[in-house]
């Protein structure tokens, strides 16, 4: 009896050995946030970025494409459009006031691409932080991302739409996904947005699809890839709009 009584205690400093030796669950939104952290960006950094684009709607199809160089450090941003990328644009444009329904894809995609859409896309690490602000975990599960093990953390978002200037406007729904490795660093991620309107027996919509991949240079977390579909409806019509953005360092 003696024998089994301390077999019993031996098993159990045992078993609360290895307890305490097992790290324990933390928050899942504060350890990505920690992760984030150690990509300041601070250090410059310079890109070649390719867009292609379409756009299908009551107007019809309409392409876009272009090419221009980014440079991202300590004396702010700049955009360096090639003097072809320019020259294209300045082409497009005359051809436009002499036939109305002539493409512009140049024109088109130096539109669809805003600053911010670039500078999102060269911190990654910034702009994952400030959608996780005010935000909640949905799931957090093991998962693949091209082919490899990934775990995937679904996170309500917190809108930052002021629903209350307008009392037909919904409040957006908005979730993120977020795939990280066997580090907790993300390497992909997916964002919805659902915007929604309503007056009387007319409604109004957009719902918008980002996905972005992600890369690392230096101490930066860049978006190597980023691509967005937007699909606006009201009156019964409805325009798609889709985007293809890459980035590559130079």
């Amino acid at each position: 009896m003696a024998n089994v009584m301390i077999a019993s205690r031996t098993f159990l400093l045992l078993l609360a050995g290895s307890m305490a030796a097992w790290p324990a669950a933390g928050d899942p939104l504060s350890d990505l946030r920690e992760v984030l952290r150690r990509y300041p960006a601070r250090a410059p950094f310079a890109a070649t970025v390719q867009v292609i684009g379409d756009t299908q709607g009551a107007m019809g199809a309409r392409n876009a494409a272009t090419a221009f160089e980014v440079e991202d450090g300590p004396g702010g941003l700049n955009i360096h459009v090639p003097p072809t990328a320019l020259a294209a644009a300045e082409a497009e444009a005359e051809k436009k006031k002499r036939d109305p329904e002539s493409l512009t894809p140049t024109r088109a995609a130096m539109v669809a691409l805003t600053v911010f859409d670039v500078i999102d896309a060269l911190d990654a690490a910034a702009m994952l932080v400030d959608n996780l602000n005010g935000a909640t975990l949905i799931e957090q599960k093991a998962s693949t991302r091209d082919g490899k093990p990934a775990m995937l953390l679904r996170i309500k978002v917190k809108p930052t739409l002021a629903v209350t200037r307008g009392r037909f406007v919904n409040e957006p729904q908005v979730e993120l996904r977020v795939w990280t490795d066997a580090n907790g660093v993300p390497v992909a991620a997916e964002r919805d947005s659902n915007y929604s309107a309503s007056v009387l027996f007319l409604k109004a919509g957009n719902v918008r699809k980002e996905r972005w991949k992600f890369a690392i240079f230096g101490d930066r977390l860049y978006a190597s890839r980023n691509e967005q579909d937007d699909r606006a409806s009201a009156l019964g019509k409805s325009v798609v709009t889709s985007r293809s953005v890459t980035y590559a360092p130079r």
